[in-house]
């Protein structure tokens, strides 16, 4: 059930039973053309000097990161205040913290758990379904021919602006739950796709280029995925 307050429209979203299992993520709705820049003051969230430089849409959403982050840390046990910006741009979890966050131009969502135990990376993506128009380009960035093959039965089920949104998602999820461990940018080509389930909501893939000593060449993942609404898709990854 949805939740609001003054700043938007809050939901606890589950992530499923993989393993390992991650706790519910937080997502929060929020209006761009509502957004003040005093709204930093407000939720105590820190102005840092790129987003100040930034056009109004990008420090709304920036805001609303933050303040879901936050959220799914509190829920974490955490009693973090506000995240900073990592050199890498990402956010700077704190310490003991794992989390991932993403956006679109309306909606936030992030997830935090403990780092530890079976836990050492989580990465979530949320994207709005590809339009028509760009379907053929993003198809030729995102997967290969034999990935073709092996998603053309979910796409017979799904429709391919789903699956190509939902494989777009997963290699996301998948670079951000693992990009600190490998510790250089790798593209899309480095996670093959095997299988999509639209029953059960996962996807099967492999690695398919040597990242690190955990992500060699033939590794297995699962990766879920869940609809947000009717043209909103989220996919998460952790390991």
């Amino acid at each position: 059930m949805a939740e609001t307050d003054n700043g938007g429209a809050w939901r606890r979203i589950p992530l499923g039973g993989g393993r390992p299992a991650l706790p519910d993520a937080f997502a929060l709705a929020f209006d761009v053309a509502a957004f003040e820049l005093a709204d930093f003051d407000g939720y105590g969230i820190a102005l840092p000097p790129s987003i100040e430089r930034s056009v109004p849409k990008r420090q709304a959403e920036y805001i609303a990161g933050r303040r879901v982050a936050l959220a799914a840390l509190k829920a974490a046990g955490s009693d973090a205040t506000d995240i900073a910006i990592a050199p890498d741009r990402a956010p700077a979890w704190p310490q003991g913290f794992l989390g991932s966050l993403s956006h679109t131009e309306d909606l936030a969502v992030a997830v935090a758990a403990r780092a530890g135990g079976d836990l050492s990376g989580i990465g979530i993506d949320i994207e709005r379904q590809i339009a028509p128009a760009v379907l053929d380009s993003v198809r030729e960035l995102v997967i290969d021919r034999g990935e073709r093959d092996s998603l053309a039965r979910a796409a017979a089920s799904l429709g391919w602006p789903v699956v190509l949104t939902l494989a777009f998602s997963a290699k996301e999820s998948f670079y951000k739950a693992t990009a600190a461990s490998v510790g250089r940018f790798f593209d899309f080509a480095a996670l093959r796709i095997l299988a999509l389930s639209p029953e059960a909501r996962v996807i099967e893939a492999e690695v398919a280029a040597p990242l690190s000593a955990r992500f060699d060449v033939g590794r297995r993942v699962t990766l879920s995925w869940t609809p947000l609404d009717e043209r909103t898709w989220l996919t998460s990854f952790a390991w």
